[in-house]
């Protein structure tokens, strides 16, 4: 039941805060899949916008530290629903986004925030499905953020 909840908010396209060991293996191939861009960074502004249509949305402005997979940027905008919990500013998420091929924006379907000193388990498991994928690397680190000031802060 936890796996098919999981699979419908994915399919949804929700973007939602998850705790870290929700997320079996399998989900994460698939997310993995689903994903045209997935990277960590840290959050340098977080606002609400409306659409033209007058539903609101956030769009979140990151500074990207690592790029997992998709091209290489160095600041994104990623826009998710207004529901969804918000992002802190300064600290580094883990992030899952599509490109919204109507409105030529990335939306975001899954986040988690990042902590050097925690298991990460989500990421892990990230970098172990680009250890097996022909081709596949991860774009070289940015030393933009000190290392002091990212992560959750737990240590």
């Amino acid at each position: 039941m936890k796996n098919l909840v999981v699979s419908l908010l994915l399919i949804c396209n929700i973007g939602l805060l998850f705790s870290q060991n929700d997320l079996p293996q399998d989900t994460i191939k698939k997310m993995y899949k689903r994903a045209d861009i997935i990277f960590t960074a840290v959050v340098v502004h977080e606002t609400v916008v409306a659409s033209t249509v007058g539903e609101e949305r956030r769009m979140i402005d990151f500074d990207i530290t690592e790029i997992q997979k998709g091209r290489d940027y160095s600041r994104l905008l990623v826009y998710t629903l207004n529901d969804t919990t918000s992002f802190i500013r300064g600290k580094e998420y883990l992030v899952f986004a599509q490109m919204n091929k109507h409105e030529n924006r990335y939306q975001l379907f899954y986040s988690e925030q990042v902590c050097k000193s925690c298991t990460n388990y989500t990421i892990r498991k990230v970098y172990e499905i680009i250890d097996k994928t022909p081709f596949a690397t991860i774009k070289k680190p940015r030393e933009k953020t000190p290392w002091h000031e990212r992560g959750c802060g737990c240590h």
